[in-house]
C-alpha cells in the first residue's frame, strides 16, 4: 500500500567540503489553533520531535476558551497564550480591522508582548527556527530573526469562510522570508506555490495506531444504541447536511451518530435537513483520549462532507483514524487525496452512490487494507520526516576537502 507522506532526499555531496548538522535546539510554533481544543496535527508532531528541542508553541486568544496568560509546560513544550490578529464575524470590527493603521497597531503592540515573552522563556536570538501555521502572524513571524522559517500548510488558510481580504498580504510576508513548506496536499501545494511559497514538501496528516486500534470499552452514551452505527467524528462544518438526511432515509434500520466540535456555534440546530429525522444523534466533542471507544462502535465510518472549493484541498485525520479502528470508510469524492484511495475506501461521486456505497462497504470491506493505510500514515513517521527536512535545511558545508 503507497504511502502518502514524501520521501526525503539525502543532502547532495560536494567534493569541496563536507556536510555538517546544525541541530534544532529552540523551535517557536505560531500556531491558528489552541492546544487544550483538539488533538491536531501540530500537537501530534510537535509531542513526537526530539525532547532536547525546547519549542514554544503560540496560541490565540479565543473567547469563551481556556486562555494560558502564564506558560504551561507539556514536558519539552511551553503553551502560551498571546492576542493577536484573527478573523471577526461582527461586521463593524473586521471593517476596522480592514484600516490599515488599526492593523499596524496590533502588530506593534503583539510584536512587543512576543518580545517580552520570548525574552522571559529564553527563545530570542536568531539561533532558533520559527515555524508557522497561522497566517494571520505571518507579518510579524516573517520580521523575526531566524536560522530558519518554515510553514505548515495543514489547510487552505485564506479560504475560509470570513477570511479578511488582507490576509493573504500577510501570508505572502511570511512565505517570502520561508524556505521551506509542508502540505497536506497536491490541492494546497499548488495554491501556496503561486503565493511565493518554495521548497514544498507533501507531507499528509496521519493516525497514533495504537491509540485508536487497541479494544477499548463502548462508551455508556452509547450503551442504549442498539441498532447499527454508521458514524461520522470530525468537525462538523464541513458536512453536507442535505447528504446525512438521505443517508438516514436510506438506513432507517441504523443510527447515524455524529460526534465532533461545532466552529460556528448552533450548526447542528440549524440545519433545517436535520428536523424530523428519528435515527440521528449528535454528541457534540468528545476528548482525543475518548474517541477511539466511539470510532470503534461505527458499523461503518463516513466521511460526508460538502464537495466545493473549501473541501477540495482537506486530507483529514479522520480518514486514517477510521482505518486503524478498522471500519470501513465511506467517503464523498471531494479531493484528490479521496480519489487516489478508491481501492481502499469506499467512495461517492454522488450522493445516489455515497449511499450505495455504504451498502457495498458492507461485504466487501477488508480490514488488511485499512491497516496497511493507518499504518503508511504514522504520526511518528511523519514527525520523523518533518524533523529531517528541517534539520537537512540547517545543514551547512564547512570549506576543505573530504
Amino acid at each position: 500500500m503507497p504511502s502518502y507522506i514524501s520521501k526525503i532526499s539525502p543532502p547532495v555531496e560536494i567534493v569541496t567540503g563536507q556536510k555538517v548538522d546544525i541541530p534544532m535546539k529552540r523551535l517557536i510554533w505560531f500556531s491558528e489553533i489552541k492546544w487544550d481544543y483538539l488533538v491536531t496535527r501540530k500537537q501530534q508532531i510537535l509531542n513526537r520531535f526530539p525532547q532536547d528541542i525546547k519549542i514554544l508553541f503560540i496560541e490565540p486568544f479565543v473567547l469563551g476558551k481556556q486562555q494560558h496568560w502564564l506558560p504551561k509546560r507539556h514536558g519539552n513544550i511551553t503553551v502560551i497564550t498571546i492576542p493577536f490578529l484573527k478573523a471577526i464575524p461582527q461586521p463593524f470590527l473586521a471593517s476596522v480591522l480592514n484600516l490599515r493603521f488599526i492593523r499596524w497597531i496590533f502588530d506593534f503592540m503583539g510584536t512587543l508582548y512576543f518580545k517580552f515573552i520570548t525574552g522571559l522563556l529564553g527563545f530570542t536570538g536568531q539561533n532558533r527556527v520559527i515555524g508557522l501555521s497561522s497566517a494571520y502572524w505571518g507579518k510579524v513571524a516573517a520580521r523575526q530573526k531566524a536560522k530558519l522559517h518554515f510553514y505548515d500548510a495543514n489547510d487552505a488558510h485564506l479560504d475560509f469562510p470570513g477570511t479578511p481580504v488582507w490576509l493573504e498580504e500577510y501570508l505572502k510576508s511570511y512565505l517570502a522570508v520561508s524556505r521551506l513548506c509542508f502540505s497536506v496536499s497536491p490541492e494546497i501545494s499548488t495554491s501556496i506555490e503561486r503565493l511565493g511559497a518554495k521548497n514544498i514538501h507533501l507531507l499528509g496528516n496521519g493516525v497514533d495506531f495504537d491509540h485508536f486500534s487497541t479494544p477499548q470499552p463502548r462508551p455508556d452514551r452509547l450503551k442504549s444504541v442498539t441498532r447499527p452505527i454508521l458514524g461520522y467524528a470530525g468537525a462538523m462544518d464541513w458536512l453536507d447536511a442535505t447528504l446525512i438526511r438521505e443517508v438516514c432515509l436510506a438506513n432507517t434500520d441504523h443510527e447515524v451518530v455524529l460526534i465532533g466540535p461545532e466552529i460556528r456555534p448552533g450548526w447542528f440546530d440549524n440545519q433545517e435537513a436535520f428536523k424530523g429525522l428519528n435515527n440521528l444523534s449528535y454528541l457534540g466533542k468528545v476528548s482525543y483520549q475518548e474517541l477511539p471507544a466511539y470510532v470503534q462502535t461505527f458499523n461503518i465510518a463516513l466521511i460526508p462532507f460538502v464537495v466545493d472549493e473549501l473541501t477540495k484541498p482537506l486530507n483529514p485525520n479522520k480518514l486514517y483514524e477510521y482505518s486503524a479502528a478498522g471500519k470501513a470508510v465511506v467517503s464523498m469524492n471531494y479531493s484528490s487525496t479521496i480519489e487516489g484511495l478508491n481501492t481502499t475506501i469506499f467512495v461517492g461521486m454522488s450522493h445516489i452512490d455515497f449511499i450505495e456505497q455504504i451498502k457495498s462497504a458492507r461485504v466487501n470491506h477488508r480490514l488488511d487494507r485499512s491497516f496497511s493505510l493507518a499504518k503508511n500514515n504514522s504520526w511518528d513517521e511523519i514527525a520523523k520526516i518533518m524533523e529531517s527536512i528541517i534539520t537537512n535545511e540547517l545543514t551547512i558545508e564547512i570549506p576543505g576537502k573530504l
